[in-house]
């Protein structure tokens, strides 16, 4: 009832789920016209992400500029960004790429090379650290959870304690403990694993269901 108080709302609701229906029958294999038009509206929807994601760039560089000139404090961080970026960017289409015999060998994309190199010459090298750090970050959070006394935490905490324990070199070759640990991998943990897996596939199923059918409009204005 709401909706058809609001002839806007309503017409953007339509659209969103006509076109959501018309994705969702072509990949369930309708074919035919339904193919065409998903296509045509995949290669729409393209084209708005990357006029989206140009005038966030814009955003962002303007945002971070504007710091600069008021020279706050946080300055040093919109330097490294600003930085980052136009290194990102000179990567990716200034960079000589490799040639062979003579002549310019072009990868599947003209970035893939120098940013494939960019990434693992600086990315690969901060991302490691931060994944070692977070060593660190779960002792203190598990240290934090023993001391409120959580039942669940606990058993969390035991659980995976013992089985770190068991993956160390002089108590792994104790006879049937690496067994043991492989049950627990393949079974336990895995059937753990599915189940978050199924349960966040259908959460995802629903709320598709809820756009479509315009209970939830996430893509209007508030």
């Amino acid at each position: 009832m709401l909706l058809l108080r609001d002839p806007k709302r309503l017409l953007a609701v339509l659209i969103a789920g006509v076109c959501g229906l018309i994705v969702l029958v072509d990949y369930s294999g309708g074919g035919g016209g339904f193919a065409v038009v998903a296509t045509t509206l995949i290669d729409w929807a393209a084209i708005i992400t990357a006029v989206a994601l140009l005038l966030g760039i814009f955003n962002v560089i303007g945002s971070h500029m504007g710091r600069l000139r008021q020279r706050s404090t946080d300055a040093g961080y919109s330097i490294v960004l600003l930085l980052g970026m136009v290194a990102m960017i000179v990567a990716g289409i200034f960079f000589p790429l490799p040639g062979g015999g003579g002549s310019l060998q072009m990868p599947s994309s003209l970035a893939e090379v120098p940013i494939r190199i960019f990434f693992r010459a600086v990315y690969e090298p901060l991302a490691a650290s931060l994944l070692a750090l977070l060593a660190f970050f779960s002792l203190s959070a598990a240290l934090r959870a023993l001391r409120r006394g959580s039942g669940e935490a606990t058993v969390i905490i035991v659980v995976a304690a013992l089985v770190l324990i068991a993956q160390l070199p002089p108590i792994a070759v104790l006879p049937g403990l690496g067994i043991a640990a492989q049950w627990l991998n393949d079974y336990v943990a895995l059937a753990g694993a599915r189940g978050l897996l199924i349960g966040a596939a259908i959460g995802a199923f629903v709320a598709g269901i809820r756009v479509l059918l315009g209970f939830d409009t996430p893509y209007l204005d508030r």
